[in-house]
């Protein structure tokens, strides 16, 4: 019965108000009326007995508020009572609701945007049934401290079967390379998989199937993309042959788009479990596994850790120091990117902040000329907490509709940050970033915390009032209270402090990149063509014809109009391809390979590619010394080799280089070579990568490794105007040869993709930042001199020139704008720390940056206060003062 009492009174408090109002009202004069009943008795005039009853009741409208506020339901009636006081309010401000608003919705979409990335690729589980069992093994030494993601043939072996922690192990290796079809070839990302490679993942294939135990070699499974591309759906791919270096293998599966590991993998061509290559000093291989259910991560690392010990003891020579780590696979791809990624969500949570403040002045300058209202309502019964509630809903509705138009924000930014991004984010991750319900929570999440974060002080502070002044004032000028300016005050120096910090932050970045730009990298990269180019070939035979192939064709390509140089190579800097390892200098080390007793830590190391003749004259590589390869450095000619500078320096110190003779274990065909020449260093790598030393050798006597190559035409035009003619010759001169194009441009600028992505984001929050800034500095020196118009018609009247009230004005906001440059630049020395390590070119303090930075943020946010300054030097004293 009673649930029934208090159902019936909710229900009646939210849809039958006004009848209930009315009740209580009749109730309320009854009695007054019976109260002034009794005082009459007792000999009271009747006007006398009335005054005495309502002062005895307590008041009238006290009363109807403390009986509203214990009637069942009442917080959901005040609320909306509320909201819709406060949508009454704010539509009859609707500049002050628009400008609110869409400061809000800038900080809420730009931070869910950036939310959206990092939760994609850092906190977002794979979508892979128990994705957090499965880890990747990587090799680490204890001595120096260096990890690599990748483990040697032996070692491989002695993991997977001893380890006992896992219940499926699988290895894969591979990258882009052509791959033959009945009437095409092209470049894919092709990658030797052993059968278990899909049952780690548990991933069924859309078409066809996965691989099986007895499926070592011969058969493949490719991505969605390419069977359309080359079959028109998936079914019709099931059966077809495709060949990689000649080798048959038949497409028996088609995986879901969704799959995508590793990067860009298009075709996953089964291997032998048993690694082709078993020493213990090749890292060719990387190993991947599903956890078994009751292994946990330190159990596993510390297996691994016992395996490592005894293969140490085993093979001190090639394992001494070194150990292996499971390291989730969520853990492993999104590592390169995941300190950029949240120094770059912390920039854009600086810039919901500063979006914070500035909403929070614009309420706290609007609450200033609500003071009479609030105090009319405090006089008639309205409690503190009642009016921080009513203020509160006002932001909740600001915040809200904010949030709405911030999330569209999100939406379309999420989509230029992929754009921006795409070459700087891991591939597997890609397909799992995207704006989903959990973006959509934070955005809720991040619009209820900006409406507390702009409301609760303003909120606070207009409750603060002298309820007599406030009502004698009877308008809405006047001055604000000193705790009132110091909140405000100090909430401009916020956001110009955190502009500043944001503003230093970009400079830093932005300047490392335009120092990549601009780095000596000791090479060409104008007018130049890069043609990847795969000729088919396994057998000794067929690779040196493709060694002859190149020769053919790079006589045809100069023969083009435009073309002013031709050569190949493999290891190009920043390309994709590339290798590296130790050597031995004859008469200093004695090559030993893998035998016992070699330590190939002692041998000297450096970066192997492969160069074709006048490939140093095409990429305008010096040659300092003795000469470049010719087209009689071939096969069954003396095997020769030419050094970089910093290979000499370090490794030929005060003596001559050449007519040395270099041994290294670089393909099989490995012969001691005789030192022809000495060549300029390069940034192999990318711009930021500092020169080492580098052993280059003739293209023609290394064929194992010179059928792929990277085909460097120099021309006097635009390289991309070359692409037809280039393409057209090499498909006539060998259909079967699969190709791809770029510039050596791009080749430089996706190698920097990392730097370009921190800058543009950094520069784009910091100028948002910075405008934001403007704003509210605009805001409150606007509103300011609007609260001290009577003052300065005082001081107009008393004398005071237009150039007195203009410093006047102008010597506040400089103020504020010089306390928040001290904060800014103090905190910038913090953060600068935090982003040490991204820069080049540049130091973490560098004067400069700072000096630039403040000299443009400091004169700028004080000419925001120009035009509230001038408009209050104008002000005619007799208009001020009557109007106050």
């Amino acid at each position: 019965m009673r649930l029934f009492s208090i159902a019936k009174s909710f229900f009646q408090s939210l849809f039958r108000r006004r009848q209930v109002d009315a009740e209580l009202d009749d109730e309320l004069r009854s009695t007054i009326d019976l109260l002034a009943d009794e005082k009459v008795n007792e000999g009271m005039l009747p006007e006398e007995a009335r005054r005495a009853a309502r002062i005895e009741l307590g008041g009238v409208e006290q009363v109807k508020e403390k009986v509203r506020a214990v009637r069942a339901g009442a917080w959901l009636a005040t609320l909306l009572q509320d909201v819709r006081f406060g949508l009454r309010m704010l539509r009859k401000n609707p500049g002050f609701t628009a400008v609110a608003v869409l400061t809000l919705a800038l900080g809420i979409g730009t931070t869910a945007s950036m939310f959206t990335i990092v939760d994609g690729v850092i906190l977002k589980s794979l979508g892979y049934s128990h994705a957090e069992r499965i880890v990747t093994i990587d090799t680490h030494w204890t001595d120096s401290h260096p990890t690599i993601h990748s483990v040697t043939g032996g070692d491989l072996e002695d993991i997977r079967d001893a380890s006992g922690c896992f219940d499926t192990f699988s290895f894969y290796d591979g990258g882009e390379f052509g791959v033959q079809l009945a009437h095409s070839a092209e470049f894919v990302g092709i990658y030797e998989v052993d059968p278990e490679f899909f049952n780690v993942f548990q991933v069924p294939p859309l078409a066809g199937r996965a691989f099986v135990a007895s499926d070592t070699g011969g058969v493949a499974v490719v991505s969605l993309g390419f069977a359309l591309r080359n079959f028109g759906s998936a079914s019709a791919a099931l059966g077809q042959t495709a060949k990689i270096d000649t080798t048959a293998y038949q497409i028996v599966g088609v995986m879901p788009p969704s799959f995508q590991f590793p990067r860009q993998a298009q075709m996953w061509a089964a291997v032998s479990p048993v690694p082709q290559n078993k020493n213990r000093t090749s890292y060719n291989y990387h190993a991947i596994a599903r956890l078994q259910s009751a292994k946990s991560l330190a159990v596993v690392n510390a297996r691994l850790l016992s395996i490592a010990n005894r293969l140490a003891a085993a093979f001190p020579d090639s394992n001494r120091d070194k150990t292996f780590t499971a390291v989730p696979l969520q853990q492993e791809l999104g590592a390169p990117v995941r300190s950029t990624l949240l120094i770059l969500l912390g920039a854009v949570g600086l810039v919901l902040l500063i979006a914070c403040a500035n909403v929070a002045n614009l309420m706290l300058a609007r609450s200033a000329g609500r003071r009479r209202e609030l105090a009319l309502r405090a006089v008639l019964g309205a409690g503190k907490t009642r009016l921080i509630l009513q203020l509160l809903s006002e932001g909740m509705i600001l915040a809200l509709a904010a949030g709405l138009v911030g999330i569209a924000l999100a939406m379309l930014g999420t989509r230029a940050l992929l754009a921006l991004g795409a070459k700087f984010l891991p591939a597997p991750l890609l397909g799992d970033i995207h704006f989903d319900w959990r973006v959509l929570a934070f955005a809720v999440a991040v619009t209820f915390l900006t409406s507390i974060l702009f409301g609760i002080a303003p909120a606070y502070c207009a409750t603060r009032v002298n309820l007599q002044d406030a009502i004698r004032q009877g308008g809405s000028h006047g001055t604000l209270g000193a705790s009132r300016s110091r909140l405000r005050d100090s909430l401009v120096v916020s956001q110009i402090a955190l502009a500043l910090l944001l503003a230093v932050s970009a400079t830093l970045l932005f300047r490392t990149m335009l120092a990549l730009r601009s780095a000596a990298l000791g090479y060409r990269t104008q007018g130049i063509l890069v043609a990847y180019a795969h000729a088919p070939a396994r057998t000794l035979l067929e690779a040196l014809g493709a060694g002859r192939f190149f020769d053919s064709l790079f006589a045809r390509l100069r023969e083009t109009p435009g073309v002013i140089s031709v050569a190949g190579a493999m290891g190009m800097p920043a390309g994709q391809y590339g290798s590296n390892g130790g050597f031995a200098i004859e008469g200093k080390q004695k090559w030993c390979g893998d035998g016992p007793g070699c330590d190939y830590r002692t041998y000297p190391h450096a970066i192997f590619a492969l160069a074709s003749p006048r490939y140093f004259a095409t990429m305008s590589i010096p040659l300092t010394r003795g000469r470049e390869f010719n087209d009689a450095d071939l096969y069954d000619s003396p095997f020769v080799a030419i050094v970089s500078e910093s290979l000499a320096r370090q490794y030929f110190p005060n003596e001559d280089p050449i007519g040395h003779r270099i041994f290294c274990g670089f393909d099989a065909t490995g012969k001691w070579m005789t030192v022809v020449g000495v060549v300029g260093d390069v940034r192999q790598d990318s711009p930021a990568a500092q020169p080492g030393p580098e052993l280059y050798m003739p293209v023609r006597q290394h064929p194992y490794m010179g059928n792929e190559l990277q085909v460097v035409v120099r021309t006097s035009g635009s390289p991309e105007a070359l692409i037809p003619a280039v393409q057209q010759t090499i498909h006539e001169m060998d259909p079967d040869v699969a190709m791809k194009f770029t510039t050596m441009q791009d080749m430089v600028t996706d190698s920097i993709s990392a730097q370009h992505f921190r800058a543009i984001l950094a520069a784009t929050f910091a100028t948002l930042a910075l405008l934001l800034a403007l704003s509210g500095m605009y805001a409150v020196m606007s509103h300011v001199t609007a609260q001290r118009t009577a003052e300065f018609g005082l001081r107009s009247a008393l004398g005071a020139q237009q150039a007195n009230i203009l410093r006047l004005v102008m010597g506040g906001a400089t103020r504020l704008a010089i306390i928040g440059v001290i904060a800014g630049a103090l905190l910038s020395l913090f953060a600068a720390r935090l982003i040490s390590s991204m820069l080049f070119g540049v130091q973490s303090l560098d004067a400069f940056t700072y000096a630039l930075v403040i000299a443009i943020v400091l004169p700028v946010v004080v000419l925001a206060a120009a035009l509230p300054a001038w408009r209050a030097s104008r002000v005619d004293p007799m208009v001020a003062l009557r109007h106050e």
